[in-house]
C-alpha cells in the first residue's frame, strides 16, 4: 500500500474539506492509505474508522504570518514539521502535502527531510496552462527570493528531469526568464546564467519574455523565486479577469444562457482552474512535497495526489538525482 501524509491544516476552507478530498482519492485508489496530522476529534469526525487511515495526533501548527523559521525553535510538535520528520522515517510513504506556509515547508524539507545531493535548496515549480491544452513548467515560482546563476542551472536540470516525468516522449524545451529573447539581454544574474545553461546536457533555447509564458514557446521557464512568483500570480489572476470579462459581457448583453458564450466561460474556467491541476511541487527534497494552494478544496487533494501516483511511478526521485550527477 502507497501511503501519503497530509497536513491537514493552512488551507483558507479549513481542515474538513482536507480530509474530506483524501478520503474521494481513496475511493479512486484501493492500494492508497492517508497518514493525517492534526487534530484526532477532528480528523475521526470526518473519516470515522478506516484501517487505511493512520493519524498523527497534532493541535499545532505554522501559520501563513510567522517568520518560517520557527521550524528550528520548540515547534517540533507542529503539523509541518510532524509530518517531514514521518514522511523521512517511513518507507512506505512517497510523499507529502500541505497547504501550510511555503516559507515553513520550504526550510522544513531542508532541515527534517533532507536534499539530493549537489543541492543546496530546493526549487519550487508550477504547471501553467498554454492555450492549446499543455502545460509549461515554471521554476521557481516563489522558494527562492535570492538566487545564484548556479541556483538556475540546477532548476534547469530538475525542471527538465521533472517535465521528462510528466511528458517521457518529448525532450523538453528549457528557457530563461529574461527581458528580451538576445542573448545577453538581462540583469547580471540572468546573463551569467544564460553562459551556464547553454552548456548543460539539455534542450537550452535561450531566454524568453514573459508574454511568450503561455504561448508554448517553453516546456520548462526557468527563474528566479521573485520574478517566478511575480509572473505566477500574474497569470493566474488573467485567467479570472478573462473569465470576469465574459461573464461581465454576457450580462450587460443579455446572452448569459447563450450556448457559445457559456462554453467560453467554462473552458477558460477549467483552463485555469489551479485546483484541478495538482499543487506546486518542490524539486530536490529527498522525498516528494507538495504544496497545495492556500484555497485548496476537495479536489485539490485529489489532483495532488495523483500528482505524487504519477510522479512515483515515472521514478521522479531517481531522475532529479541523475540530473544533479551532470
Amino acid at each position: 500500500m502507497k501511503k501519503v501524509i497530509i497536513d491537514i491544516y493552512g488551507a483558507d476552507c479549513g481542515p474538513e474539506l482536507i480530509i474530506k478530498g483524501a478520503l474521494k482519492a481513496m475511493e479512486i485508489y484501493d492500494d492508497l492509505g492517508v497518514v493525517f496530522v492534526g487534530n484526532k476529534e477532528v480528523i475521526k469526525s470526518v473519516t470515522g474508522e478506516n484501517e487505511r487511515i493512520e493519524i498523527i495526533e497534532t493541535d499545532d501548527f505554522i501559520r501563513n504570518d510567522e517568520n518560517p523559521q520557527v521550524v528550528f525553535s520548540g515547534r517540533e510538535q507542529s503539523s509541518l514539521v510532524l509530518s517531514l520528520k514521518n514522511l523521512k522515517n517511513n518507507d512506505d510513504c512517497i510523499g507529502m502535502l500541505s497547504a501550510g506556509s511555503t516559507g515553513a515547508l520550504l526550510i522544513g524539507s531542508i532541515r527534517h527531510l533532507g536534499l539530493i545531493k549537489g543541492l543546496r535548496t530546493p526549487a519550487l515549480s508550477s504547471d501553467l496552462p498554454l492555450f492549446n491544452g499543455k502545460l509549461v513548467c515554471l521554476v521557481d515560482c516563489g522558494a527562492n527570493i535570492a538566487c545564484t546563476p548556479h541556483d538556475l542551472v540546477r532548476f534547469a536540470l530538475m525542471g527538465n528531469a521533472f517535465k521528462e516525468c510528466v511528458y517521457p516522449d518529448i525532450k523538453p524545451k528549457v528557457a530563461l526568464l529574461s527581458v528580451g529573447k538576445e542573448e545577453g539581454k538581462g540583469n547580471d544574474l540572468t546573463k551569467e546564467a544564460y553562459n551556464l545553461l547553454k552548456e548543460l546536457p539539455i534542450n537550452f533555447i535561450g531566454n524568453m519574455e514573459g508574454s511568450d509564458l503561455v504561448t508554448g514557446y517553453a516546456d520548462v521557464v526557468v527563474s528566479d523565486g521573485f520574478s517566478g512568483n511575480i509572473i505566477l500570480k500574474c497569470a493566474e489572476a488573467s485567467g479570472l479577469v478573462a473569465k470576469g470579462i465574459v461573464d461581465e459581457m454576457a450580462k450587460r448583453e443579455n446572452r448569459s444562457d447563450d450556448p457559445l458564450i457559456k462554453a467560453i466561460s467554462h473552458y477558460i474556467n477549467q483552463t485555469f482552474n489551479y485546483n484541478a491541476r495538482g499543487g506546486a511541487t518542490f524539486l530536490g527534497t529527498e522525498k516528494t512535497v507538495i504544496k497545495m494552494h492556500g484555497c485548496a478544496v476537495e479536489d485539490t487533494v485529489v489532483s495532488c495526489i495523483e500528482q505524487l501516483l504519477r510522479l512515483e511511478k515515472a521514478g521522479f526521485r531517481e531522475k532529479i538525482k541523475k540530473a544533479m550527477e551532470k
